[in-house]
């Protein structure tokens, strides 16, 4: 391999398919020491280093080739080439294009939704979800305003797309000050020809450089409670609490002692065969011994009685959406639930869950298409079965790239207004005009800022989102699993066949005719009488001719075989 190794640092060299290849417009920067390595500039007092990062040799087309070790003038090579002239031209100018114009959608300012709205406008047009939209507008910003000059050898084809994304990621807690000195420092190294883990390192150890300066939130603002499902999808999440560290330990603490406290409680009960403390579950008492301290750290965290002072907190109403309870809930199907109409749950699970319920809400829908279709009501307020319909439906605000879930807090929305004073007039109460908004979306329709338009007959809705951005998307009506369509589908077919199969016996069609019953008896006879010939004890292979003639029944001429 090391034959490839050796490189021209001419900068007009061309390419094996001799198309040239113009080297990137560089920034004008101070003169340097020779050498490859980094080199120090001056610097005021309290600023990063001032490095300068060279490659040591140029990246030229030959250069990328002997990187690449292919075999100059080879196909891989020629390949290797266009994709490496691709990245630089193509690619770069549509990344910097993209860029801009997400730039120009962004808005400094939180008042009448514009933020929000902007980023919905960004979302559609990315065809992405709402936080992705919101991170794309952050980032286009961040690279027009503070990052300037880096963009800049980005559009020249010098600095690669992916590179810069990993800058915006290194420097979102920055200040915009302490950004456009990254900023200053990096677009003077020679990025286009020094290698990726040679900028991943020099970029690290110049946002390092910070240490303490750099923007990040104290450890009481940053104390937040979330919960993240798993992505296996086997009914369990993950709550996580983030604080100041010494009030993570306390609360570790306290669950520890309290854990402590009631295992050396059950563990006296046992022996004492007095009632058995905690145990919810009844594990205790079957199992003959106490809980480990895992599981009552867990149940005390989970199941202990929640302290609000005259706060009145109601106990929590889990929502199963079981598309047929009839097949799960019996066990005849292996489908999950949906817990909150997004979280899917083990049948066990739900079955579960269904059988410490209080209530059920039913909505009756189509046996196969899971379509709910009643008749349109004169009242604004949809009816219960509606409403729990709905929340199957949308169980996410509807607004495309909304990811809030609207399963408990949420509001049910009328696409086409309701027109209070004369109902018949406006939109109608039923499920082709209704979905369910996030309020911070439903006040922004209300205002006139988000406008959904749902054709007749149709099952799509168009959005309007200000005057910015106009998408379409489907309207959620299948309640259906594809496992329980799959069974759905066979059980409908099954009874179809069995209705026909009735109707043609009540008609007759399938009767036999004389002529079909006379063959077929004369079937039985000829098959009995092979039979008999081949079970006889004297019958011997070697001298078979085959058997005999079968005598006509009475009355008839010879058989037909």
């Amino acid at each position: 391999m090391g034959r490839f190794r050796r490189v021209s640092a001419r900068s007009d060299a061309a390419a094996p398919d001799g198309a040239p290849l113009p080297p990137p417009r560089q920034l004008p920067v101070p003169a340097l020491p020779e050498g490859p390595g980094p080199v120090a500039l001056p610097v005021r007092p309290g600023e990063p280093p001032r490095r300068r990062v060279r490659a040591r040799t140029e990246l030229t087309p030959h250069a990328v080739v002997g990187r690449a070790e292919v075999a100059p003038q080879s196909a891989e090579a020629e390949t290797v080439l266009r994709i490496f002239r691709r990245r630089r031209q193509e690619h770069a100018a549509f990344y910097v294009a993209e860029m801009r114009d997400l730039a120009s959608l962004w808005s400094e300012e939180d008042e009448g939704d514009e933020k929000a709205l902007n980023a919905l406008a960004a979302a559609a047009g990315l065809r992405a979800k709402l936080p992705r939209g919101e991170d794309r507008l952050r980032d286009a910003h961040i690279a027009v305003t503070d990052l300037p000059a880096c963009f800049a050898r980005v559009e020249e084809g010098a600095l690669p797309a992916e590179w810069f994304e990993w800058l915006l990621r290194s420097v979102l807690r920055l200040t915009s000050h302490q950004r456009h000195q990254v900023d200053e420092r990096v677009a003077l190294w020679q990025l286009d020809s020094i290698d990726v883990e040679r900028f991943y390192r020099e970029l690290r150890l110049l946002v390092e450089w910070f240490g303490r300066s750099a923007v990040h939130e104290s450890p009481r603002e940053q104390r937040s409670v979330s919960v993240q499902p798993s992505q296996d999808g086997d009914g369990t999440a993950c709550l996580t609490v983030r604080g100041p560290i010494p009030e993570i330990i306390v609360l570790g603490r306290r669950l520890d002692a309290a854990a402590r406290s009631v295992q050396d409680a059950q563990r006296r009960a046992l022996e004492d065969g007095a009632p058995i403390p905690f145990d919810l579950d009844g594990d205790v008492a079957r199992e003959g011994r106490q809980m480990t301290l895992a599981a009552l750290q867990y149940a005390v965290a989970v199941r202990s009685m929640l302290e609000t002072g005259p706060v009145e907190v109601p106990e929590p109403a889990f929502r199963i959406s079981v598309v047929v309870p009839v097949l799960t809930l019996l066990g005849l199907s292996s489908a999950p639930a949906t817990l909150d109409g997004t979280v899917p749950i083990p049948p066990r699970m739900a079955r579960e869950l269904v059988a410490r319920a209080p209530a059920f809400e039913r909505v009756l829908t189509h046996p196969i298409k899971g379509a709910y279709a009643a008749s349109a009501s004169q009242t604004y307020r949809s009816t219960s079965a509606m409403a729990e319909n709905l929340r199957l439906i949308d169980p996410v605000c509807a607004v495309p790239g909304c990811t809030r879930n609207v399963m408990t807090v949420g509001e049910a929305d009328h696409i086409e207004e309701f027109d209070l004073e004369h109902p018949s007039r406006g939109g109608p109460t039923r499920i082709e005009n209704l979905h369910r908004l996030c309020r911070t979306h439903h006040r922004m329709k209300s205002a006139g800022r988000l406008d959904p338009v749902r054709e007749e007959g149709t099952e799509g809705t168009r959005w309007r989102v200000g005057d910015i951005a106009v998408c379409e998307v489907a309207q959620n009506t299948d309640l259906v699993t594809r496992e329980l369509a799959d069974l759905l589908q066979d059980a409908w077919q099954r009874h179809l066949d069995d209705e026909e199969f009735e109707a043609l016996t009540r008609l007759g069609v399938l009767d036999e005719s004389p002529a079909e019953a006379a063959d077929r008896e004369e079937a039985q006879r000829w098959g009995m009488h092979l039979l008999a010939y081949y079970s006889d004890p004297q019958y011997e292979e070697e001298r078979d001719t085959g058997p005999p003639p079968l005598p006509p029944p009475p009355g008839q001429g010879a058989p037909p075989f």
